[in-house]
């Protein structure tokens, strides 16, 4: 993946990487929000939907907050 540093005047930096989103290191985390009756359908929630499942689960739940991704776990609240 490359990616480009920009800096604002304050210092914040934002990094632009192209490449496949799901191949990050372990270490990073991935999140979405998705809406409550946890369709996914379309754009990258599908994606999200097929590499993490757990759909089936949430709603059963009938929780407002959703799916928390980290370092390769799901997480329920």
């Amino acid at each position: 993946m490359a990616g480009s540093p920009n800096e604002d005047s304050e210092g914040s930096r934002i990094s632009y990487v192209k490449g496949d989103l799901f191949a990050c290191p372990k270490t990073d985390s991935l999140a979405h929000c998705i809406s409550e009756d946890c369709r996914m359908g379309a754009g990258i929630a599908v994606h999200f939907k097929k590499k993490f499942g757990g759909v089936q689960e949430l709603l059963n739940q009938r929780l407002d907050v959703v799916l928390i991704v980290c370092n390769g776990k799901m997480y329920l609240r």
